[in-house]
């Protein structure tokens, strides 16, 4: 490995599609929560992969299992019954109360997945007028078609033709407007339980309310995205579950895998009723090794007392940002819940530059959108990390407003 160890950003650009703007950094190893570059430096690392890691690194119940895993089969094709699956899928239906699961890759995947059974559902019972879907505006669901036309970002869209139709976006918490629009022909109304890259909103009691009012009335289905919200981040096994809501289908990824690729749906034994053979598939979703990553994954989130520490945890970081908005102006508020946070910036501090003064004092952080200053830190991050990380990110606002 060491022929590697130099000049990764000169490599990265000169064999890699320039699809990301990424930071010299050189990183080689990971341990617990931070990370360690090619010099030795060490990193607390607050953003997980972007909420992938959601157990740190070299998390020894996932690097057990998927060891134990590569001693029976890394693959056989979902042709077959698979053990793995099979296993995580009875783990998920238990902690969630959904009855049947589908897995798939990506977060992307899981979306895609629930937009064509909400659609195949409503065709198969004869109700071929429900196509319309209505998600939100700055909503993340996705980079494939469906799942970029279900997402409220235009720009994202921009320059790749047209794209596939149906779907309304709402601005977010506005509850006049998704009354305005849901009515006998919505096939769904599509949301995140916490809007993490879209600017880390939350759901207002009124939204809530109002989604329960008409998933009632009008008969639509509701789709929860829990990609980045779900598998514990939130301080429950799932995000939703924080508010009260009834989703029929439910998308998780990123967490759920532990840092290996994984999808899921989770689906009411009614939607599942109207699938067959055929209708949706995939070659490499559920694949044994993430789904026995998926299972310690699932095994350590729900043991007696974790959840309690994201808890906790968060409650000391709102406490700790809270403090750095009343220190610093341009620091306008805090937002987020659980362990999605952050500070949303007023435009005289862009959120780059403080993201860039955060490495440099050996901390991850990341940005939403609407200039808002994202932390996403492992679900078994210590009181100790906490802390440090605080301490850092007021270091780095100081040198932000030099």
């Amino acid at each position: 490995m060491a022929q590697f160890l130099d000049n990764f950003l000169e490599q990265d650009k000169e064999n890699i599609a320039p699809l990301y703007g990424k930071a010299d950094v050189e990183f080689v190893k990971g341990e617990g929560s931070y990370l360690f570059d090619s010099k030795g430096n060490k990193f607390l690392d607050f953003v997980a992969g972007i909420a992938v890691n959601a157990l740190g690194y070299q998390n020894a119940g996932i690097k057990q299992a998927v060891i134990e895993q590569l001693n029976h089969f890394n693959h056989i094709s979902n042709l077959f019954p698979n053990y793995p699956q099979i296993e995580l899928a009875k783990a998920l239906r238990e902690v969630t109360g959904f009855d049947k699961v589908f897995f798939c890759n990506s977060g992307t995947e899981a979306n895609e997945g629930c937009i064509k059974m909400a659609r195949k559902y409503f065709n198969r019972k004869g109700e071929t007028n429900r196509q319309k879907i209505i998600t939100f505006v700055n909503s993340f669901h996705g980079r494939t078609y469906a799942a970029l036309s279900a997402t409220g970002q235009p720009a994202l869209r921009e320059g790749f033709g047209n794209m596939p139709g149906d779907f309304v976006h709402v601005a977010w918490n506005d509850v006049a407007a998704l009354k305005a629009e849901v009515n006998a022909d919505t096939c769904a109304i599509m949301f995140e339980s916490l809007a993490a890259e879209g600017g880390v909103m939350t759901l207002s009691k009124e939204m809530v309310e109002t989604i329960n009012s008409l998933q009632k009335e009008f008969g639509c289905l509701v789709i929860v995205d829990e990609v980045q919200a779900g598998t514990g981040r939130l301080g429950t096994f799932l995000g939703f579950e924080k508010y009260g809501l009834n989703p029929d289908l439910v998308s998780m990824a990123k967490g759920i895998g532990g840092g290996l690729p994984l999808g899921v749906v989770l689906m009411r034994q009614a939607i599942a009723d109207q699938l067959k053979a055929g209708d949706h598939g995939t070659t490499f979703g559920g694949n044994p090794l993430a789904c026995a990553a998926g299972l310690s994954v699932v095994k350590q989130v729900c043991a007696t007392g974790f959840l309690d520490n994201v808890k906790a945890r968060s409650e000391q970081l709102k406490a700790g940002l809270k403090a750095l908005v009343a220190k610093y102006s341009f620091a306008k508020e805090v937002r987020g819940d659980g362990l999605i946070l952050g500070i949303a910036l007023d435009e005289s501090m862009p959120v780059g530059n403080v993201v860039a003064a955060a490495r440099n004092e050996k901390l991850m952080v990341l940005s939403a959108k609407g200039n808002v200053l994202r932390m996403l830190p492992p679900l078994n991050v210590s009181e100790a990390e906490c802390t440090e990380a605080l301490a850092k990110l007021d270091v780095a606002l100081a040198m932000a407003a030099k």
